[in-house]
């Protein structure tokens, strides 16, 4: 069973989403992970969509480099 709730996010947390398509799938396993005490991270559990945004995101990326990862992710679609 599932209900909407309104929380307040920071604004990197919400960064670290825009990329994910379901986000309600995303923070549900999060936070299981979080209450059964697997807090270590795994890069392996992230796609490398959600890599190359967040890469995009960085101050100490190229702009040349974040032009051709949006472009990228352009092309991939969502």
């Amino acid at each position: 069973m599932k209900s909407l709730k309104t929380y307040n996010l920071d604004q990197d947390v919400i960064e670290i989403l825009r990329p994910v398509q379901n986000k309600s799938r995303f923070v549900c396993a999060a936070v299981r992970r979080m209450k059964n005490g697997e807090d270590a991270f795994d890069l392996s559990d992230v796609s490398s969509r959600q890599l190359l945004a967040v890469i995009s995101y960085r101050k100490d990326v190229p702009e040349g480099l974040k032009a051709q990862i949006i472009q990228i992710l352009t092309s991939i679609g969502s």
